[in-house]
């Protein structure tokens, strides 16, 4: 390559930056499928450990790099392909289960070894960008600029090919956009390296698009409920659909049929008609049911969730909130409804019982009363202006591990307190609210659920809610009814009566005596009565604080309702190890601490450790040393703290965490980048005038930005749910822009401060806030557990404020 050559390879980095980004974005729909969680947290950390530990590498290598700067820029984006695939390939190889992770150390190695075989890829994309910025420092501002633009293609892109192909083709289209990187950048190469080289990257893109499709099929956890399923003998996968939000598997069963039938009770006079099992994202069982006559529902009647139809007078128009595969259309339709409006987000299970399998749905005798929407629960609360008799909410499909906790990081707003007041506040006069949920032992998410009911009543006015509550419990399922109003006299019998004929415990009504409950299905004690009255007292956070688990309310502010878990329980449990005391923790926020610490340790010694090695300003004073320390540390920890709350907020406005995770980082990396360049162009102009008060005006704004922010998005999310997709997303953009460019200005600030005074410590600026950003994606969901996701963004503006405090000054 010549010396002389001005010409960036603009094409090379704009196909590396959209697949870079396509391929971070894809990766947590994998681990959705092939794990019980999306770990949205640890692949960001994941992508910002390889751009971290590349920067490093070139700090050290950059002169015999830029020799060779045309092979290493074709060897790393053709690498970027082939690593892409071969490192998800082999991290299938050794199957992680978080199941396993309290007792099994090997676990922990494997989990160590997936996070860096992943940060392969993102590396291998950092040092064609880096290495390209380097050695054409004149058109730094162009290279940057065509960088965020694919970035920002990839992120739009991404989501349209997930809607059309598998997510494995997703990832054969990613292989091959890396290997169409490194033949655009072959014209950097001698003439007779160009035909060698070119013939060989088409070799690799005929072996990637026609490899036999068992080399990137998904291989599911063995525990998730998919898999467990199809070693039934006689079970047939009768089809397989997928989008963006979900990957949805059809399974029947000739010799053992399937016997779905939540909280149903043992002495129903029916069984279950004939079902065909529905998994999505391999796990999450919901069943469809066989029409064979009126007869074959008569099973629904005896189910807990059934309980409002027989305690309403007269029910016509019912809600059913993530409506699924059915069940609760089946029973609406059981109690002659007649209207019944459908909520359901996904279109892929909608279209089961209404096309693919609608003859054996019966899908032709409910039609005319179901009206089905396409938005989330909270969207369609925020957005409707109906009033209903019954509102039910699905029960949850059923989990192989969720009563482990693996879904303890997932976020859920369709069971906060902000979700169950809009839910009353659709109910017409003496309307009932009925949630169902399944049972664990020891008791945790009914509970909290109960806790959360609770307080959304009293948010609402209502100044005695156990007069507006019912509970009761069958042998796996509880069912919650909250009426707009007082139960009556007659309701509350009808209630018993409900319950004695299908031996149900009466958990709460009332007027409940504490020789009436748990009669049927036996607990050691009445835990839930016990919950039910405490939790209904003058001082229920006695009972809260008490508890073995977490049952505190869930606000949209801390939307983890799966997350029980309690330090102060730990050591407890683990006393009580050789009795089963493990398998009473939920595993999910132990894997996230171990996360967190290998995080810690790759961060180390992949992007500190190699920077050891380079030669320090020995006159730079120890002042000036913890000064740049504790700013690039506190800018790195801030930045990411306020982009995954972001993250967290745009998953209720979106609905679904993919796309959220796609719009902020698109939105973040673009608008921070556009921030940057203004900076970068300020302080070129000036740079001794320019830098502190640049500064002050940066972090001023960003300090501002964020509290209103943090009190304004409460107020704002409700009318932007009652957008139009494309419009929710264009609003989320436009929320994320201001603040991101701002965010985007004190880094290169802090560089230019650093280049002044210190020029040999540049290098460890950016590897200490590289090591921060590592850190801090998977942190910031640590804290947010324990202080919600307005505490991290207000934890993000005392860290700008301590990046101000230990600016490191120009001389």
């Amino acid at each position: 390559m010549s010396l002389t050559d001005t010409r960036p390879p603009l094409a090379t980095i704009f196909v590396l930056s959209a697949a870079a980004l396509a391929y971070e974005v894809l990766l947590i729909r994998l681990f959705s499928i092939i794990h019980w969680h999306h770990f949205a947290f640890m692949i960001i950390s994941i992508a910002l450990l390889g751009y971290g530990a590349s920067g490093s590498m070139i700090t050290i290598f950059q002169r015999g790099l830029l020799q060779r700067y045309g092979g290493v820029l074709v060897f790393n984006a053709v690498m970027f392909g082939v690593s892409a695939m071969v490192c998800f390939i082999a991290v299938q190889k050794m199957p992680f289960n978080a199941l396993e992770i309290l007792w099994d150390t090997s676990q922990w190695q494997r989990l160590f070894m997936s996070y860096l075989l992943l940060t392969l890829p993102f590396f291998f994309v950092a040092n064609s960008i880096a290495l390209t910025m380097t050695r054409y420092h004149q058109r730094i501002a162009m290279i940057y600029g065509v960088d965020l633009i694919g970035a920002g293609v990839g992120a739009i892109a991404i989501l349209l090919l997930l809607q059309l192909y598998s997510p494995d083709n997703v990832l054969r289209i990613i292989g091959v956009l890396g290997i169409a990187a490194g033949l655009l950048a072959v014209h950097k190469l001698a003439c007779l390296g160009r035909m060698i080289v070119s013939s060989l990257l088409a070799l690799f893109v005929v072996i990637i698009l026609f490899s036999p499709s068992d080399w990137l099929e998904l291989r599911l956890s063995e525990y998730k409920g998919l898999e467990q399923v199809l070693l039934i003998d006689g079970t047939s996968h009768l089809q397989r659909h997928s989008n963006s939000l979900s990957q949805v598997d059809v399974i029947a069963s000739e010799k053992i049929p399937f016997r779905n039938a939540p909280g149903m009770s043992l002495l129903s006079p029916a069984g279950t008609p004939d079902q065909l099992a529905v998994f999505r994202d391999g796990d999450e069982m919901t069943t469809i049911d066989k029409y064979e006559s009126g007869t074959s529902l008569v099973y629904q009647d005896y189910m807990s969730s059934v309980l409002p139809y027989h305690v309403h007078d007269s029910p016509e128009k019912i809600l059913v909130l993530s409506s699924s595969t059915g069940n609760e259309l089946l029973q609406a339709y059981l109690h002659n409804a007649v209207q019944i409006d459908a909520v359901e987000y996904d279109t892929l299970l909608t279209r089961l019982i209404t096309d693919d399998h609608a003859d054996y749905f019966g899908w032709e005798h409910i039609k005319d009363a179901v009206r089905f929407h396409n938005i989330s629960p909270r969207g369609y609360a925020a957005t409707s202006g109906e009033k209903y008799d019954i509102i039910v909410t699905g029960v949850p499909g059923g989990s192989s591990g969720g009563a482990a906790g693996v879904h303890a990081l997932a976020t859920s707003y369709n069971f906060t307190v902000e979700a169950v007041e809009q839910y009353i506040r659709l109910l017409a006069p003496d309307g009932l609210l009925s949630m169902t949920f399944w049972t664990s032992t020891p008791a945790r998410g009914n509970l909290r659920l109960f806790a959360t009911a609770v307080e959304a009543l009293r948010a609402s006015g209502v100044e005695n809610p156990g007069n507006n509550m019912a509970w009761v419990r069958s042998w796996n399922t509880a069912t919650l009814v909250i009426k707009n109003g007082v139960f009556n006299k007659d309701e509350i019998k009808r209630i018993r009566d409900f319950s004695t004929a299908r031996a149900f415990d009466i958990a709460w009504l009332p007027d409940i005596k504490p020789d009436e409950v748990n009669r049927y299905q036996l607990l050691q004690q009445a835990v839930y009565y016990i919950a039910a009255t405490s939790l209904l007292s003058d001082a229920p956070q006695d009972f809260i604080n008490s508890y073995k688990y977490r049952i505190r309310p869930v606000s949209d502010n801390d939307p983890y309702f799966n997350n029980t878990f309690k330090w102060s329980s730990l050591p407890e449990l683990l006393n009580i190890s050789g009795r089963g005391g493990i398998s009473m923790i939920d595993v999910g926020y132990p894997t996230l601490l171990f996360t967190l610490v290998q995080a810690i340790v790759a961060a180390t010694v992949l992007i500190l450790l190699p920077l050891a090695f380079i030669r320090r300003d020995s006159k730079a004073s120890t002042g000036g040393r913890n000064s740049i320390l504790i700013y690039f540390t506190s800018i790195g920890l801030a930045f990411l703290f306020i982009e995954i709350a972001f993250i967290q907020k745009f998953t209720l406005i979106l609905s679904q965490p993919l796309y959220a995770v796609a719009v902020t980082l698109c939105a973040f990396l673009i608008f921070s980048g556009l921030g940057s360049l203004y900076a970068q162009r300020k302080l070129m102009a000036s740079p001794d005038e320019h830098t502190q008060r640049l500064l002050k005006y940066a972090i001023g704004l960003i300090g501002a930005i964020t509290l209103i922010y943090v009190f304004a998005f409460p107020h704002i999310t409700g009318p932007i749910m009652a957008m139009s997709e494309p419009a929710r997303i264009t609003a989320a953009v436009l929320l994320a822009a201001p603040l991101s460019f701002v965010m985007g200005m004190p880094f290169p600030i802090g560089l230019t401060a650093t280049r002044t005074n210190s020029p040999t410590l540049l290098p460890w600026a950016w590897g200490i806030n590289g090591c921060a950003s590592v850190l801090s994606a998977i942190l910031a969901i640590v804290l947010a557990i324990e202080i919600g996701f307005s505490g991290i963004m207000l934890s993000a503006v005392l860290f700008y404020t301590l990046a101000w405090v230990f600016r490191p000054a120009n001389r």
